[in-house]
């Protein structure tokens, strides 16, 4: 009888061991992004132009305090420009350059681009071993007529479920920017 005792007690206690124990990390899970860099060089006539910098940095990441940094984007009226984004979590040292996982990992990302007032227009993404769209480097053209508004960078993570022509709310959300954008 005691023996019997003995063996329930033991199997509950490795029953509630095994199932206290932590969950192993994910690999694919979100990296913490704290920087988001969009690098605009204007496409001139036989070079290139100026590139200019615009930034976002939050280096506690989503909540706590606000941003540090969140530049407005300004772009000359009917301009091309070469767009190169740099992603990063600067909240270790050194920082973590994201962008090279993104690129790593390109079948299960792709970032998307949108602007209110048709201010701005993005194609010739660079793309994914697939073939699909993965947008760390693109064209914008401002448009030809001035105004402001709002521009949204979404870097959506996709394992599994990535296609050609899925839109925005396929996969999940590793981060969703809204730049105050200006055409001059």
């Amino acid at each position: 009888m005691k023996t019997k005792m003995l063996f329930a007690f033991l199997l509950i206690g490795i029953v509630g061991f095994t199932s206290c124990n932590k969950e192993k990390a994910d690999p694919n899970e979100g990296e913490l992004i704290t920087t988001v860099r969009v690098k605009l060089t204007e496409k001139v006539l036989g070079g290139t132009g100026a590139l200019t910098v615009f930034e976002f940095k939050d280096l506690d990441g989503e909540g706590g305090a606000a941003p540090s940094k969140f530049d407005e984007i300004t772009l000359q009226k009917g301009k091309i420009y070469d767009c190169v984004l740099e992603i990063l979590n600067e909240s270790v040292s050194p920082a973590d350059n994201i962008t090279a996982e993104i690129i790593a990992e390109a079948n299960d990302h792709q970032f998307y681009f949108s602007a209110t007032n048709g201010l701005v227009s993005f194609s010739n993404f660079n793309a994914d071993g697939k073939g699909f769209p993965l947008g760390t480097t693109s064209l914008w053209t401002a448009s030809s007529n001035t105004g402001s508004g709002t521009l949204n960078i979404t870097l959506k993570h996709k394992p599994g479920v990535k296609t050609a022509n899925d839109n925005v709310s396929v996969g999940e959300t590793d981060i969703s920017l809204d730049f105050k954008v200006k055409v001059l």
